[in-house]
């Protein structure tokens, strides 16, 4: 089943393991398109996103359909993972 969201996500988690961001995040979309209500598959187009610098567009992923308080606690999250990536890549 190649366009079933799940499979479409760990496809884009390939191409992200691959540094291949555009496609990663294309693959990502197309899985969100079929399942946004799958918080899987969001946190990793918005993770993609992230490693992008798309940070806004990432963090209104995120954001989707989460009481405020959640919403924050995934953004905070978000950009400490992205912190620690960039740290890894300075060094």
């Amino acid at each position: 089943m190649p366009d079933e969201p799940q499979v479409l996500s760990n496809l884009g988690l390939s191409y992200m393991l691959q540094n291949n961001l555009p496609r990663a995040a294309e693959t990502l979309r197309r899985a969100h398109e079929r399942n946004p209500a799958d918080s899987r598959v969001r946190a990793n187009l918005a993770l993609v996103l992230g490693l992008e610098g798309k940070q806004a567009e990432a963090e209104a992923i995120v954001k989707a359909d989460l009481p405020p308080d959640q919403a924050a606690a995934k953004v905070t999250a978000l950009r400490q993972l992205l912190a620690r990536k960039q740290q890894r890549a300075d060094k």
